[in-house]
């Protein structure tokens, strides 16, 4: 058997480095990892015209004239931003009628540093944008509800 030269050693050496460096970034059955999530924290998240209640099997959200809900958790990527879909159901001021507005499909987009959190919903149905918000766990909400 003839000896290896040392070019051949140093390719199968970075050959086995670079196996066994990918051995410890491998998902379930040799697939390769993806990016973590986490889920938002769960509690009170209050700001100005937003009350959010964040769940592990859903989110509701409170505005001055609406309120909104997220089925499941709303899992944030590891730089803190997020994308759920849900409902938004619009409140208009007087007592509750039968022929109330229709629930609309929205989308809330986002991002959480700590317990702060940016959040921005649109109407999808007809690309609506509802707003921008800014909250903060465990602070109270403030809300002007339009009833």
């Amino acid at each position: 058997m003839r000896p290896m030269n040392a070019s051949r050693r140093l390719a199968v050496s970075i050959l086995i480095a670079c196996a066994a460096s990918s051995c410890g970034s491998m998902g379930p059955r040799g697939t390769l990892a993806g990016p973590t999530t986490a889920p938002i924290k769960s509690g009170e998240w209050g700001g100005q015209h937003i009350a959010m209640t964040v769940a592990a099997s859903k989110t509701d959200i409170e505005f001055d004239c609406g309120k909104a809900s997220i089925s499941g958790a709303i899992d944030a990527d590891p730089d803190g931003a997020f994308t759920a879909t849900g409902t938004f159901q619009p409140e208009r001021p007087g007592p509750t009628t039968p022929d109330a507005p229709a629930s609309r499909p929205m989308r809330v987009t986002g991002t959480v540093k700590g317990d702060d959190m940016r959040v921005a919903i649109v109407l999808t149905d007809q690309n609506e944008i509802l707003g921008d918000f800014s909250l903060t766990l465990g602070t109270a909400p403030r809300l002007f509800k339009c009833r």
